[in-house]
């Protein structure tokens, strides 16, 4: 697995500085459902040889339906409902444009976007979704990006570390449903049965927003959500949380998840060349300067599963 440039986790104070200047113009957490589309243009064209790879089914098409749940700094839904950025947004906008095709975003609830891609409903979904064993049994990945865990906690907050996996017990902790942030909660509480102490209680929610003012609530003591998503709640609510690092929580790959159907395995070609080379000419890494303080790319973009294990 590759690992985060500069180190494990995330330079948090770098991420806090840099989404704070796009901070005015996006909402946190706002709606969950609507569509946006727009051209994939902007910074990249068209590689004709890559484009080549595209399925005939899609190329014909030309406009890639991308599911995507909001989860600020990777996918920021504007408060006035214009159209998503954020970079993971903007990653597949510019994967699509080398691929000579346009981008249709839907937002959509997260514990929904797997079926959903399942159904055939999406092309492919974004949004910082982390490659799991679970999740790569029925959908493929085609990652770009590499993630790691974080604690959200009020400032005055009790907790103040959590060095070690059952140092949370006894606490309440909030997590999007259907989430691996939710499944890593419930393990620590099956961590803290085991070892006889205070059981952990796990809290799930349909987004991102309603785990963030849960915790604003008081409903619970802390939140569990990507280094980058904790960061990015920093910066626009003035002081009002604090970030505890979990240095024990698992790296994840993500990228671009796709569905499975007969053209899958040749699509995911022409994504993983596609975003091989926005890496190599350094497009991908601006855009994660831009929204993510430069952190997570990764060296090459995988296809998991492998090809040919579908």
């Amino acid at each position: 697995m590759k690992r985060l440039r500069g180190s494990r986790l995330v330079r948090f104070g770098a991420i806090v500085g840099s989404v704070a200047l796009i901070g005015s113009t996006a909402a946190c957490g706002s709606s969950t459902t609507g569509s946006s589309t727009a051209a994939a243009d902007g910074g990249s064209q068209k590689v004709d040889s890559i484009a080549a790879m595209v399925p005939k089914s899609i190329a014909e098409k030309g406009t890639l339906t991308i599911a995507a749940a909001t989860y600020p700094p990777a996918v920021i839904e504007p408060a006035n409902g214009g159209t998503p950025t954020g970079w993971d947004i903007e990653n597949v906008r510019q994967i699509a444009a080398v691929l000579g095709l346009k981008v249709q975003i839907k937002i959509a609830p997260f514990d929904g976007i797997i079926a959903g891609l399942q159904a055939g409903r999406y092309d492919a979904a974004t949004g910082e979704i982390y490659a799991t064993d679970e999740r790569t049994a029925t959908v493929t990945f085609v990652t770009n990006h590499s993630s790691s865990d974080a604690l959200m906690v009020p400032t005055g907050s009790k907790i103040t570390s959590a060095a070690g996996e059952t140092d949370l017990c006894g606490h309440t902790l909030a997590a999007s449903l259907g989430s691996a942030e939710a499944a890593l909660a419930t393990e620590l509480a099956g961590k803290c049965k085991t070892a006889g102490k205070s059981a952990i209680t796990v809290k799930t929610f349909k987004s991102q927003a309603e785990v963030n003012l849960a915790l604003s609530g008081g409903r619970v003591d802390a939140a569990v959500s990507s280094a980058s998503q904790v960061a990015y709640v920093m910066s626009q609510t003035k002081n009002q949380f604090k970030l505890v690092e979990l240095p024990w929580a698992p790296q994840y790959k993500t990228g671009m998840v796709l569905g499975r159907n007969s053209d899958t395995e040749k699509f995911a070609k022409a994504v993983q060349a596609a975003t091989d080379h926005l890496i190599e000419n350094g497009e991908l890494q601006k855009i994660l300067d831009e929204f993510n303080a430069g952190q997570g790319l990764i060296d090459k973009a995988e296809i998991l599963p492998s090809t040919g294990s579908n």
